[in-house]
């Protein structure tokens, strides 16, 4: 079920309508070929929302959220579910080699790792959701720096507030960037079911 949807997502990814099965073919395939190099790690924790004005903060950690956008996002909220999600370097290791040697695979598989991160990231995102719900919270989607105004440097606090470096393998360049490539990190609002 979900390597149906990741090659449907993937398909997207190359601009492919579907209508063309050689497509679906070769994304089967590189799947099939290289589905050792996927491997998904993801950590979270949560914090308790400190301020919501001027800026976004929590407590026992040093992250501060600025932006219009993010405020909106947690209006209400007294939590929030910072995560961080990753396939990891030997995905950037395969996409890179075969860069040089099959091309139409690693755009290929490129493609598939995009999908299949959002696919991953979201499952498994989606079991702490379902914690903080029966909790009595109201969860919203994963918020990434980079969207709105949210700017993508507060990847790197994010990030280190999970310890995501030495939990999952994470490196976040001073200008935000995720490394691995097919990596995610975002903050979803956690706000109580009865106010």
């Amino acid at each position: 079920m979900l390597e149906e949807k990741v090659i449907r997502d993937a398909l997207r990814y190359l601009g492919s309508k579907g209508d063309d099965p050689s497509d679906a073919s070769l994304l089967k395939r590189v799947f099939d070929a290289y589905r050792e190099v996927f491997c998904p790690r993801q950590v979270t924790a949560t914090f308790r929302v400190k301020d919501h004005e001027p800026a976004l903060t929590f407590e026992g950690c040093a992250v501060t959220l600025v932006g219009e956008s993010i405020r909106r996002h947690f209006e209400g909220a007294t939590q929030g579910i910072f995560s961080a999600f990753t396939l990891g370097v030997a995905f950037d290791r395969k996409v890179r080699e075969l860069s040089l040697t099959r091309p139409s695979e690693s755009v290929a598989l490129n493609a598939l790792g995009s999908a299949y991160a959002e696919r991953k990231a979201d499952e498994m995102l989606k079991k702490v959701r379902e914690e903080k719900e029966a909790e009595g919270f109201t969860t919203n989607f994963r918020f990434c720096p980079g969207y709105g105004d949210l700017p993508i440097t507060a990847n790197v606090e994010i990030a280190a507030a999970l310890g995501a470096t030495k939990k999952i393998g994470l490196t976040i360049t001073e200008a935000g960037l995720l490394l691995p490539i097919k990596s995610i990190v975002g903050v979803t609002a956690c706000v109580p079911t009865e106010r």
